[in-house]
């Protein structure tokens, strides 16, 4: 490289140098070094004695709660992600029609998002107390059982995904503004050919809102 050449990328670096130790600090290195003991015997008081792969196949074979709850609570709240999904998708595409007062209807359905987390938690918390909790309360009216909801394991987890899912006007917005950037004219080349409203969505919109849908699926 030339002189200048030279001086540009060291410039490029000393700017990049903090983004890059701090990767190397705090990211790179702690996943090497888990890796390294979980290869090793370190009861943290002692220097780590290596034993290879003993500690996953004891994990797999040994220990009886990484299956039964830490691998089956995990693929539980995997069903939450399609269902966050298809919620939003089916959100947005309603708060995309043309009709009075949509701004409204979306403002709604976002306000969740911007409620403080700590205030969501304790809203949570009152409404599914299993004692006074307005969940409860409506099921009574019904004639139906009360549910343990967070007090008991079995209700635990849907319970975690339907507060998950209270919060789908984010996802909701990023899916309106995908759906507003679909070319109209496809709609309009489509409706020529004779689609109906679901051929439409299935060779149309899903096909042009995909590379979003791919974003909120790997940061779901």
């Amino acid at each position: 490289m030339s002189r200048a050449e030279r001086s540009r990328t060291l410039t490029g670096l000393l700017f990049l140098s903090p983004w890059l130790v701090g990767l190397l600090l705090f990211t790179v290195y702690p996943i090497v070094a888990s890796f390294y003991y979980s290869l090793t015997d370190f009861p943290v008081l002692r220097p780590p004695r290596w034993v290879g792969l003993a500690n996953y196949a004891y994990l797999i074979t040994g220990d009886e709660y990484f299956w039964r709850f830490a691998v089956y609570n995990t693929l539980y709240m995997f069903l939450e992600l399609p269902a966050a999904i298809g919620m939003g998708v089916g959100l947005a595409m309603l708060l995309n029609q043309r009709l009075r007062g949509m701004a409204v209807f979306r403002t709604i359905f976002y306000l969740p998002v911007l409620v403080p987390t700590v205030a969501s938690a304790l809203l949570w918390l009152w409404l599914l107390n299993p004692q006074y909790g307005l969940a409860n309360q409506a099921l009574d009216h019904l004639g139906l059982p009360r549910l343990g909801w967070l007090t008991e394991p079995r209700w635990s987890k849907p319970a975690f995904i339907l507060m998950d899912l209270w919060g789908v006007g984010g996802g909701m917005v990023i899916y309106l503004a995908a759906l507003q950037g679909v070319p109209e004219h496809l709609y309009e080349a489509a409706m020529i050919d004779g689609a109906n409203a679901w051929q439409k969505f299935r060779n149309v919109t899903l096909p042009m809102i995909s590379p979003v849908i791919f974003f909120n699926v790997i940061m779901g």
